[in-house]
């Protein structure tokens, strides 16, 4: 039996780099944590929360509900996304468990999880995302990808992608020095050059196609879903 996805969903009390984004109507935060914790399949993943407390103290921010929370004092994205390498190098998983980084402000369509899985199956790939990058249609007019199928949707290559993205842990931690040095020294992570580096260097990177989940900005939303929905506790009962 295959080891269960790891999932590590990272937060704040307050981003300053994320304050002028312009979102998705009804977007929180707090919606996007529940919208993870409705949509995650328990059977095929565990998820873990990490939370930087220097912008504010755990007991004023919605995971103080979570009875498990890794609190740090990172005070930037770049610092938090180190620390969760360290904490990942001690956990000594099985080099095939699949990791999910995320974003705090990301929604996810039902059945994810699955469909991560499937990403893992395509042979010869490294790293995968559930976004369908929206920029990737509009910005790069000379940008070509190959095509593949697994049981459920398409994927498609990109050069790059965000810091809400999956991979093996052998693959992580074969590729250590790049995750480090492209958050070093810095506020935010470089993470369209560490991917593009990644790339280059004979890394496959796929996104599936439609996303199965999206940055939650107006702009770069995954396209032909209505995300919107997903912000309604509603839509998830039964």
């Amino acid at each position: 039996m295959n080891a269960k996805i790891q999932v590590f969903s990272r937060h704040t009390l307050f981003s300053r780099i994320s304050q002028h984004k312009k979102r998705l109507p009804h977007f929180s935060h707090e919606a996007c944590y529940h919208n993870l914790l409705h949509t995650i399949d328990r059977t095929r993943a565990d998820l873990s929360f990490l939370f930087d407390a220097s912008n504010g103290p755990l007991h004023q921010h919605f995971l103080s509900k979570e009875k498990s929370v890794i609190q740090i004092q990172a005070g930037s994205e770049a610092d938090s996304f180190l620390y969760l390498l360290e904490y990942i190098e001690t956990l000594r998983l099985a080099p095939d468990t699949i990791l999910y980084f995320v974003e705090d402000d990301y929604l996810h369509r039902p059945g994810w999880t699955q469909i991560l899985e499937e990403a893992f199956q395509i042979p010869a790939v490294d790293y995968a995302t559930l976004y369908d990058h929206r920029d990737k249609y509009f910005l790069y007019p000379k940008l070509t990808s190959r095509i593949f199928t697994s049981f459920s949707c398409h994927w498609r290559t990109i050069p790059s992608t965000t810091h809400t993205f999956a991979t093996r842990v052998r693959t992580l931690l074969e590729d250590l020095k790049y995750h480090r040095r492209y958050s070093r020294d810095r506020q935010i992570s470089a993470d369209h050059e560490k991917f593009c580096k990644l790339t280059n260097k004979g890394r496959l990177l796929i996104s599936s196609m439609p996303g199965w989940s999206t940055h939650a900005e107006t702009d770069y939303a995954s396209p032909c879903i209505a995300w919107e929905q997903y912000f309604d506790a509603s839509v998830y009962r039964t």
